[in-house]
């Protein structure tokens, strides 16, 4: 009977040729796009049928008071909180651009 042995198990071996022979190749410039706009949200690539998600942290009583007003208006908690805050999003926005 053989004794097992425990070891980890080996690295796999770069393929050097190849790695060397990608550094050799020389790729075309990257032009980068000159920016249209002036702010981050105006640019080409910011699509609005996208939605990111933003953690909000809330103190337990303003947590309880937000879910009293889902409950007593036709209003989800995300929807009242995100109408809210994109109306002063966009004031802010708009002192801070003048």
């Amino acid at each position: 009977m053989s004794e097992l042995k425990s070891r980890p198990p080996a690295k796999p071996t770069p393929d050097l040729d190849a790695f060397i022979a990608g550094a050799e190749e020389k790729a075309a410039p990257k032009s980068t796009p000159k920016r249209k706009s002036t702010y981050p949200w105006e640019e080409d690539r910011v699509r609005d049928d996208v939605t990111k998600t933003f953690i909000l942290r809330l103190s337990e009583p303003y947590l309880l008071k937000l879910k009293y007003i889902s409950e007593h208006t036709p209003d989800s908690m995300q929807k009242f909180c995100l109408n809210i805050l994109e109306d002063a999003i966009d004031k802010k926005i708009k002192d801070l651009t003048k």
